[in-house]
């Protein structure tokens, strides 16, 4: 193996347990944005969620997937996207800052140079996640009635 393929592989290892550092959060950050839903469980519909998340795997960019949301919203006209769906685009936001940021910190530290040329790649993957994570804990709390346990994880953060 090469160097320049050794250090590819380091950084690629490096880059996957940074953002695995951050699931616990994504997945807070998801159960509350699902909190929104509790009042409308019975308008939203699992499909209309997965779109979400099929337009953020399918097209890999943060704002792509913001316009898909303000979409929904704009074509709403039961209200059930508006305050969920303001409250996803700001944790996008606040991912962009907060948990990218958390990843980068930590790349440098462990000596990536590069680690600042990552932030959009690490920003879309934490997206993702965070899209999927929304997805299970909407059908959990809508199939299993289970809005109060979702409070009850985000509490104890």
């Amino acid at each position: 193996m090469d160097q320049q393929s050794s250090e590819e592989l380091r950084r690629e290892l490096a880059l996957e347990q940074a953002i695995g550092a951050q699931l616990d959060r994504l997945v807070r950050r998801a159960n509350t944005a699902v909190m929104k839903l509790r009042d409308k469980r019975d308008k939203m519909e699992e499909s209309q969620l997965r779109n979400l998340l099929d337009a953020a795997m399918e097209s890999g960019s943060v704002e792509v997937t913001a316009g898909f949301i303000r979409y929904q919203i704009g074509r709403d006209d039961k209200n059930i996207w508006k305050d969920f769906g303001h409250h996803v685009i700001r944790d996008l936001g606040e991912l962009g800052k907060q948990e990218t940021g958390s990843v980068v910190a930590h790349l440098k530290q462990i000596g990536i140079t590069d680690a600042d040329a990552l932030k959009p790649r690490i920003q879309v993957r934490l997206m993702q996640l965070y899209l999927g994570y929304i997805n299970r804990a909407f059908v959990y709390a809508k199939k299993a009635n289970g809005f109060d346990d979702l409070k009850e994880v985000v509490s104890v953060a």
